[in-house]
This record gives structure tokens, C-alpha cells and sequence, in this order.
């Protein structure tokens, strides 16, 4: 095994640092990429206009309700500037050793007290009139590199990782034999970015839409950005950090180049749903620019690129029409090539089985210096995952050797890391490992690699060399319920032949974090059916476009019909309107509560509340609420409005073209519309059937004011 070399970007970091002051952000331009999808364009966001905004607003001084009061606050040394020399020692240092196990059992030592957090949490603004504001090494920062968004980072001997469902990172040494420290961050941290000397540690928190900047040797947030609802990737170019947020579609830039610029905070607009993020910058990159951010889309597989001094959007290739669940860039050693992990969705399939639905694949994508081309898909490099190693589960994130000849994978779906030669695009090795891996990250010298296996709350250690697993690290104590901790594995999970066949597909393939994929599925056994999200499910029942699922656990029926699993249930013969499952199996009752608790995300777009009480009147004077009725807005009632085709349907109890009414809730997240996804937008929808085709009744204004009040639900 080649060892990893380090390419430090600190001789031209200071340019950099210097070429990005200058464009203050209010001044830059921005030319987003095609959208990938047709959106009702926000008053506030519009993805056909090229635009940034820089929001000062947000320079409140309150402190915000914060995190739960931590447990021991024992802090890493925070002696010497040779943070480079010191971090990992430091790490090491306030812990107990723990000798590594030849097997690869999980290490149960206790984590070094519980995630240690202030009783309050500090806005960015407050922080700069803080008098300890000025402690802060902003030297830390000069060393811009390339890099992936990742729910686990390595520097300087330093590993960090995020905890999703305790709130928490966590932050131990590079050799995994030190006792993690874990720390409290927001809610739902997914991706963490450190600066290079592993000083500093800033946590994209999709829960609370916040960003924390940790001080690691100290052991603690220090303070954090608001950012906007649905934060994923992140990473640092700089003193700048670049931040994908979904829900809006805007690419979030944090500038910390001295303390008053902590609290600005600059949007520029991206297109649909940006998720994975990258740096690439010389010497390690073949663009053209010096330095440049690559960015991915969740439900399209765009790519874009972004300058990140102008903020202009270069070209945009596409990785495949069917291309899902893209929310990872992984860049080669060498810079000339981009890795994404995702699942095609074969959703026009006119002849689905379980095997034919989805499939797991990397995409390669050429860095080219080339102004005009600068991103090009290399179809003959894509790798088939199926096929070089064997059926797997959602590729969720990857790295590269040092020579950049080997491909490690891990499947989130499947438990397990594909090692795949390049060379060959055969498997080297395939490694079972804990529950939903989300991320992998070879070491510097490149012996071992390390998966944060998120749902056991552990970290497992692979030597690359015999692709052993060494151990696996505890990194925190998932404390949550029992029964929904077993039904969120059971979700995330394709492992288990009573939950899918050949481990080809979990419920999260296409309800990835209780979202929709945006997929309309042509096969499916009522006819053509688009993907519903799985907010609030027990609100809404009955369940389905056809409203024949009259209980939760009626989702047993997907499990064995269209992911192939032998069933949860011991019921031989499923009726989903006939005998009730609850009770039946702990297992199914499990998966059943995690799904009641998937929650529906507060819509961002509700700034505009003089069209939102405009549009709301207009929904009322329309008799939208007849079958809509607030609060769940939904009679959960069929009904023939007029959108269904006979000659296709073919539900098993007889419905026809009766279709149950889907609640309005979220609807800002869930396009396209309609059974079929046959209205790309709200507007769409309002000229669709017998019973939504009011469009001609309303002029601009207000269809944009009834629209405008549909998003805010």
C-alpha cells in the first residue's frame, strides 16, 4: 500500500485568502446552473434569476435556546500554536489509552464524559462582542485544500466525526486507541469540515439549519451561523466556508476572514436541492481555476461548478436522467477526476422486479482544464457496483489510495465497503461493517480505513492491507428509544432477507430522510405512482395514492412486493384492508414507529405574509379546504378528480381512478405532483382533472398569491 502524501496549499493560500476579500458579496454576480427541475419560482429565491444575497439580518444578539447542559468538561490541551505538531497528541493526551483488539468487536470503553456543550448556544454575532472572541488562530485557515464534504474527516492525525441522532461530534486520534471526545454541536449535524491543523472544526447541523464552528482543542462550540433550513455539505476554502443548503437551493458562503465578518453570511443561488459539495484546488486539480467548488444535486446528478471568488456558476453536466440520491463528490489524488456515489432510479421500467428498480453505481466525471468543457462524464469509467463486487445497497461516500488506482465504498443500505480496483473496475474486496455507513476516509499513510457506522454509533477500523476489520470504536451512546432506534435500522437497511432480497433496496433508497424521490414508478402494482413523502403518516391515514393501506404496518406490503423481502409479518397471505398487522411483530411495530415519527420539515418560504393571508382567502373561496381541511389538509377521503387514466390503474381492491386525498403539508418539498408526477408545479396542479383546474378563474396575482400559500405549508 502506497503511502498518502500531504500537499499543503499554504504558499498560495494567503492569494487566495487575498483574491476572495476582495469581492464583497453583495457586489458578485451570480449565473446559477440550469435548475434541474421546473420549481414555482420563491419571492425570495428565484432559480431563474441569477442572484446572491447577503443577510445581515441575522446579526441578532439574542442567544439562542440552546443544547442540553453537557456532562464532563474536561478540555484537550489548549497550550502551543504547533497545533499541526500537537492536535492529535493533544486529543490523545486527557484520555485513556485503549489497546487495540485483534478482533473486531466494539471497544466498550467509556467516551470521556457526555457531549460537553455551554447551557447556551452563541450566535456568530454575539460571539464577535464576546471578550474572549479574540482567542480565535485565523493562521488556521491560510491552508486551502482539496476536499469532500463528508461525515468524517481526517488532519494532521486528527479524525472527527459526526453523530447524527446524539447532536454531537466526535474527535479522537488517527490511530482510533484514544477514547473519543465528543461534543455538542445542533441538531442532526451530517458533514464536518476541519482546518488543517485540526484546530477548528465547522458542523453542518440539517436539523436546526445552523453551522457550528468548534474549537476542538478546547473541546467545545464556540459559536454558530443560522444558515437557513437543510443544511448538508460543507467544507473550507480558505477562511471561507461554502455550505449547501437543500431546501432553498443556495449555496451558503460563511466568511470568518477577521471577527466582524462572522456574522455575514452570503446566499447564492444553485438550482434544485445541492447537497454534495467539494473543493478542488492546485496542485491537486486539473481545472483550469485555481481553486473551484464542485457541486452535486440530489435528485437530478447534476454537477456544477462554482468560482468561488465571483460566485459564477460555470457549466453543468448531467451523470444520467435517472441518477438519485447525489449527495457526495469525492476527488481523485491527482485532481483529474470526481466520484459520485449514487443510485440510479429505473423508474420507466415498464417491467419491474426487485433487481431492475434501482442500481448502485459510481459515476466518474473528468476535471478538465478546458474553459468551455471544463466537467465530462466518463461513461465507460462508471462503475456498476452490482456487477464489479455484488448487489449492494445506496454507495453513500468514498475515498481513494494514494495512487488514486483504488476505490473504497461505502454502501449505507447494505452495511458494507465495496473495494473496487479501477484498473480492472472489479471487486478487490468486499467488507461487512455496522449499521449505515456514511462515510469512509483512508488515513494519511493509507493502512487503514475508517467508516462512521451511524446507527451503531461506532467507528470501524479496516486494514487496508488484508481489508480486516480491526475494531470497531464506540463514538457515542445512541440514547434514543429503544423500539425507534430498531425500527430507524430496519428503515435504513437492506440486510435482511425478511426486509429485501439480495440486498438490493431499503425503505430509505426512495425515502431518503422520509423524503420522496421524485420519482414517478411506471410498474408499480396500482399503476404509475409517484413517491410520496412519509410525513405524519398516522395524520394521514389512509395510506397510498389508492388509500389501501389503512394502518402503518401495512408498509409490509412493500417490503415483500416491491423490495422482495420475505416479510416482517408471519401472515402468509397479506390483505392490506383485511386482518391488522399492529401486533403481529415487534420487528414491523418498530419500523412502524420510526416512520409515525418522521416529522414534516417547516417550510422556509413564509416570509411573504401578505400574500401568504391573500393566498389562504382564495384557498377558501375556491372550496380547496372541502377535501383539504386544515390542520393535516386532507379529508382522507378517494376521490375521482379527474387526473387518473382507467386503461393504466389497477389497484387490487377496486379503486380505479378514486385516489386518496394527499395532505398539503410540505408540499414546497415534494414535487413533481399529482398520482402520476404529472404536474412538474403548484401552478400545474391548477389545471389538472375536473376538480383543480381553476386557472382560468385567476389572474397572475393570484395564482401567484395561492401558490405562495401552498409553499408556506
Amino acid at each position: 500500500m502506497k503511502t498518502r502524501r500531504r500537499r499543503s496549499g499554504a504558499a498560495w493560500g494567503g492569494a487566495l485568502l487575498a483574491a476572495l476579500t476582495m469581492v464583497a458579496c453583495d457586489d458578485a454576480l451570480v449565473s446559477p446552473p440550469p435548475p434541474a427541475m421546473t420549481v414555482d419560482a420563491s419571492p425570495s429565491v428565484d432559480v431563474n434569476d441569477a442572484q446572491v444575497r447577503v443577510d445581515d439580518a441575522r446579526a441578532e444578539t439574542a442567544v439562542a435556546d440552546g443544547a442540553e447542559d453537557g456532562g464532563a468538561d474536561g478540555t484537550i490541551d489548549q497550550g502551543g500554536d504547533d497545533g499541526v505538531r500537537d492536535a492529535a497528541s493533544d486529543v490523545a493526551s486527557d484520555v485513556t489509552s485503549d489497546a487495540a483488539s485483534d478482533s473486531a468487536s466494539v471497544s466498550d470503553a467509556a467516551i470521556n464524559g457526555d457531549a460537553a456543550a455551554p447551557s447556551t448556544r452563541v450566535r456568530a454575532s454575539a460571539f464577535t462582542r464576546d471578550i474572549h472572541a479574540g482567542d480565535l488562530h485565523f493562521a488556521s485557515f491560510d491552508d486551502a485544500r482539496t476536499m469532500s464534504a463528508s461525515a468524517l474527516a481526517v488532519a494532521a492525525g486528527v479524525v472527527v466525526a459526526v453523530n447524527p441522532d446524539s447532536d454531537s461530534i466526535s474527535v479522537l486520534d488517527e490511530d482510533a486507541t484514544s477514547i473519543p471526545r465528543e461534543i455538542a454541536v445542533g441538531r442532526d449535524p451530517r458533514t464536518v469540515a476541519i482546518s488543517s491543523d485540526a484546530r477548528y472544526a465547522l458542523v453542518a447541523n440539517r436539523g436546526d439549519g445552523t453551522v457550528s464552528f468548534v474549537d476542538v482543542q478546547m473541546g467545545l462550540e464556540r459559536f454558530y451561523w443560522d444558515v437557513g433550513p437543510m443544511p448538508y455539505g460543507i467544507v473550507l476554502l480558505g477562511a471561507r466556508a461554502f455550505v449547501t443548503e437543500a431546501a432553498r437551493g443556495e449555496i451558503v458562503v460563511l466568511d470568518f476572514t477577521n471577527l466582524a465578518a462572522l456574522a455575514t453570511v452570503a446566499h447564492v443561488v444553485a438550482g434544485d436541492s445541492p447537497a454534495g459539495i467539494a473543493t478542488c484546488v492546485k496542485p491537486r486539480c486539473t481545472l483550469s481555476a485555481q481553486a473551484s467548488v464542485l457541486v452535486s444535486h440530489v435528485y437530478s446528478g447534476e454537477v456544477s461548478v462554482l468560482d468561488p471568488v465571483s460566485f459564477q456558476w460555470g457549466p453543468t453536466i448531467s451523470t444520467g436522467a435517472d441518477t438519485n440520491l447525489s449527495q457526495f463528490i469525492g476527488v481523485s489524488p491527482d485532481g483529474t477526476r470526481a466520484y459520485l456515489p449514487q443510485t440510479r432510479s429505473n423508474a420507466d421500467n415498464p417491467n419491474r422486479q426487485f433487481d431492475t428498480t434501482v442500481f448502485p453505481v459510481v459515476n466518474a466525471v473528468e476535471l478538465s482544464p478546458s474553459i468551455t468543457s471544463p466537467l465530462r462524464l466518463r461513461n465507460a469509467e462508471r462503475i456498476t457496483l452490482d456487477t464489479a463486487d455484488r448487489p449492494v445497497g445506496m454507495p453513500f461516500a468514498v475515498d481513494l489510495s494514494a495512487d488514486g488506482r483504488t476505490l473504497w465504498v461505502a454502501n449505507a443500505a447494505s452495511d458494507s465497503v465495496s473495494v473496487i480496483d479501477l484498473d480492472s473496475q472489479r471487486k478487490l474486496a468486499h467488507i461487512d461493517v455496522g449499521a449505515n455507513p456514511r462515510a469512509i476516509v483512508l488515513v494519511a499513510d493509507g493502512t487503514r480505513a475508517l467508516v462512521n457506522e451511524t446507527l451503531d454509533g461506532t467507528l470501524a477500523i479496516i486494514d487496508t492491507a488484508t481489508y480486516a476489520v480491526l475494531r470497531h470504536v464506540r463514538l457515542t451512546r445512541l440514547t434514543m428509544d429503544a423500539t425507534m432506534l430498531a425500527g430507524k435500522r430496519l428503515f435504513h437497511s437492506a440486510v435482511r432477507v425478511d426486509v429485501a432480497k439480495d440486498q438490493w433496496m431499503a425503505c430509505a433508497t426512495c425515502h431518503f430522510d422520509g423524503l420522496t424521490d421524485r420519482r414517478t414508478w411506471l410498474s408499480f402494482p396500482d399503476g404509475p405512482r409517484n413517491t410520496t413523502a412519509l410525513f405524519n403518516l398516522e395524520d394521514t391515514l389512509p395510506l397510498h395514492w389508492s388509500g389501501d393501506l389503512n394502518e402503518v404496518q401495512d408498509v409490509e406490503a412493500t417490503i415483500r412486493f416491491i423490495q422482495a423481502g420475505t416479510g416482517l409479518a408471519s401472515i402468509p397471505r397479506l390483505d392490506t384492508l383485511g386482518t391488522p398487522l399492529a401486533g403481529t411483530s415487534a420487528d414491523l411495530d418498530a419500523l412502524a414507529s420510526f416512520i409515525r415519527a418522521i416529522p414534516a420539515p417547516p417550510s422556509p418560504f413564509v416570509t411573504d405574509n401578505a400574500a401568504i393571508a391573500r393566498g389562504q382567502a382564495a384557498f377558501a373561496d375556491l372550496g380547496c379546504a372541502t377535501c383539504h381541511p386544515a390542520p393535516v389538509y386532507t379529508d382522507r377521503t378517494r376521490h375521482d378528480v379527474g387526473t387518473g387514466n382507467a386503461a393504466v390503474e389497477r389497484n387490487g381492491h377496486g379503486y380505479g381512478t378514486a385516489f386518496d386525498t394527499p395532505s398539503l403539508r410540505a408540499l414546497w418539498l415534494s414535487p413533481p405532483y399529482l398520482h402520476d408526477g404529472s404536474a412538474a408545479t403548484l401552478s400545474d396542479v391548477l389545471s389538472r382533472g375536473s376538480e383543480h383546474d381553476v386557472a382560468a378563474k385567476l389572474d397572475a396575482s393570484t395564482m401567484h398569491d395561492l401558490t405562495t400559500f401552498l409553499r408556506s405549508l
